[in-house]
Order: C-alpha cells, then structure tokens, then sequence
C-alpha cells in the first residue's frame, strides 16, 4: 500500500491552508496527486450572480498552483455544486483517496465549509483522516501516540495508518488508557498488546498502560508528556472510539489537542 492520491477539503481560509501545506508535505515524500475539493451552493445555474460566484471561486482556485510549498506537487482542483462536504464520497475518484488532510480550529469549529465539517469527515470517510490544528512549516513525526483499546478489530485497522505512518518512521507509543470506568487488568491489557505486536512489525516503539480520570484525558496527558509529534486512533464513528465511551472520543481529541490527529474509521 502506499498513497498515491491526497483529498483537501479548501474553503481559501488560513487553516484549510494549513492542511494543504502538510499535504504538499506529504505528497512529496510519497509522489502522491493532491485533489483540492471546494463545496459551494447555488441556486440555479442560469442565474448571473452564480455564474459569477463559480468564477471567482474557480478564478482563486487557479492561484493555488502558486503557492511555494505546492512548486512540484501534482494538483487536481474539484468544486462540488449543492453538496454537504461528507456528500463528496459519492465523486468516485474523491473516495477512492488514500488520504484526507483537513484542518480544525477545534471546540468553535472552523470558518466556512471545512470546520463545521471535520468532525463529521472524521465520523465517515472511508479512508484515513489526518486534521491539522495549526500552522506547521515543514511536518515532521518523530513520536506518534497510537492510543487503542487493542481489540482484534483495532489491531487489524492499524494496516491503515502503515502507509502515513511510515513516510516518516517515527517511534510508534503504544498507549492504553486505563480509567475507573474502563479497568482492565495489566495482565490483560498486556495480553492485547502483545498480540498487536506480533502481528505488526515495529521497529521503533514503546509500549505503556496510563492510568487517568477519562480516556481522552488520559491520552492528551500521556502525548504531552512525551511532546508527541502526532495522535493515531480509530473511530468507532457514530458509536464511539472504545465501545465503553458515549459519544466519539475521536472527536473530542480532535476538538481539544494542538496535535495533530491522523484517524481511521472502524
């Protein structure tokens, strides 16, 4: 596997910018195709002020190319009339993208099309989700938290995340968060950790139960204490991250952390 094709949710704000320099990133170093979306409403085709709404957007999409840090990256530019932002699956080569890189600016959300958005794309795509929260000049991973219950079902997601994971073969810290709602033995957790291992060649890695008041908590904590570069999870979608946690615990990290957040959908 590898990622040949990176989608981009763009709405020309700061933070949608931000993600698409890390894309540029990782496009690069992968040889991967960016696929720039923008979503807009109109009402109806024949009506002038929608013409003119459709050329300024397709006029400033075409200066994109001229942003430095995309000088050699391969780009597609795709404007999606009349769609929610989660309806650009139904574009068949949209969804078959082996990455999306948004950016967030967290608990309020962001401008425009992107932030009330992230969180659902999180929820839904098909394909990895790296969200951006910040400006990052050049995006480096040395230590990337992969925080799981290591269930059978987690264990053989983590196939997903090989391909960005690797683009930077950072030191992978294994993290299982033990709370007083979720207690589960150290023997056990060590039991589930062991059966990742040998299944998933790392060459880099620790391994560490983090005892906390509440999972998110418990990771956000662990990844400070590290100074962790990145935070790898899969999501349960609508149902949660670990089956004992109400609501998505995906999206409450994405929410509350500067970090950036690479997520899978179970």
């Amino acid at each position: 596997m590898s990622i040949q094709s990176i989608v981009v949710p763009y709405d020309f704000s700061d933070c949608a910018t931000d993600a698409l320099r890390v894309a540029a990133s990782i496009a690069k170093a992968a040889g991967a195709c960016i696929d720039v979306v923008h979503v807009y409403e109109q009402m109806t085709d024949f009506h002038p002020e929608n013409h003119k709404l459709r050329d300024d957007i397709e006029g400033r999409l075409d200066q994109l190319p001229a942003l430095p840090f995309l000088e050699g990256v391969e780009l597609k530019k795709f404007m999606l009339r009349q769609l929610a932002l989660t309806e650009m699956f139904r574009n068949e080569r949209i969804a078959q993208a082996d990455l999306i890189v948004m950016g967030s600016h967290g608990a309020t959300g962001l401008r425009g099309i992107v932030g009330s958005n992230t969180q659902r794309i999180v929820r839904s795509a098909p394909m990895p989700v790296l969200v951006i929260k910040h400006h990052i000049e050049d995006i480096a991973v040395q230590d990337l938290v992969f925080a799981s219950n290591f269930s059978a079902q987690d264990v053989e997601k983590f196939d997903a995340f090989r391909p960005v994971i690797d683009i930077w073969d950072p030191k992978v810290h294994l993290l299982k968060v033990n709370t007083p709602k979720s207690f589960e033995r150290s023997e056990d957790s060590h039991r589930a950790i062991d059966a990742f291992l040998q299944r998933h060649e790392l060459r880099k890695f620790t391994a560490t139960i983090y005892n906390d008041l509440s999972i998110e908590e418990g990771i956000l904590n662990f990844a400070r204490g590290i100074d962790a570069d990145m935070i790898a999870m899969a999501t349960h979608g609508r149902k949660g991250f670990f089956h004992v946690v109400n609501g998505s615990l995906t999206e409450d990290i994405v929410n509350h952390t500067t970090f950036p957040v690479l997520s899978v959908k179970l």
